[in-house]
């Protein structure tokens, strides 16, 4: 995954809130339950659909089809969820990113280079669930580094400047 110096310490890592991860895979067991609604009703539909096979065998087929299409987007969107971390360490910020199965982005940031830790959280659900974005801006050109949906962002970004202050301290001397 990520290979860490002699004297580099992992401090914490932050991932996404679970509810973001259960509000994605509700909408999947929906996905598997509308098509036995349709042909639900549309079985109990006076009007007589002329098919040249059993149209339950057809329905079968099509709905297995759909089960697997709807379990690869869910095992996509798992995945996702899972390796998208960050990695604070006692010398820099990891940022690992994955964009599908196959595609990864990691970001590393110096913890000196930091000048600004955000946290926010916009809305009802995300601030009763306690999620929200927390994001880091160094002064150069570097990218900034955000994390949306993680779990509890005040008191990450208060952990992040704590170790952010810690760093500091120990340069001054």
């Amino acid at each position: 995954m990520v290979t860490l110096d002699k004297d580099e310490h992992i401090l914490f890592e932050v991932r996404k809130h679970w509810f973001v991860l259960a509000t994605e895979i509700f909408w999947g067991f929906v996905a598997l339950v509308v098509p036995i609604i349709i042909f639900s009703i549309a079985s109990s539909l006076p009007v007589v659909f002329q098919t040249s096979g059993n149209a339950i065998m057809l329905f079968l087929f099509l709905y297995t089809a759909w089960l697997l299409v709807v379990w690869m987007i869910m095992f996509v969107l798992w995945t996702e969820f899972y390796l998208d971390v960050w990695i604070v360490t006692n010398k820099r910020l990891i940022d690992i990113e994955q964009h599908g199965l196959f595609s990864r982005e990691i970001s590393t940031m110096q913890l000196t280079k930091i000048q600004d830790v955000t946290s926010e959280q916009h809305g009802i659900i995300s601030t009763f669930m306690n999620f929200g974005e927390l994001r880091v801006q160094t002064a150069g050109v570097e990218k900034e580094f955000v994390i949306k949906n993680v779990i509890d962002p005040n008191t990450l970004r208060k952990k992040l400047d704590d170790a952010l202050s810690k760093i500091r301290n120990k340069e001054s001397f």
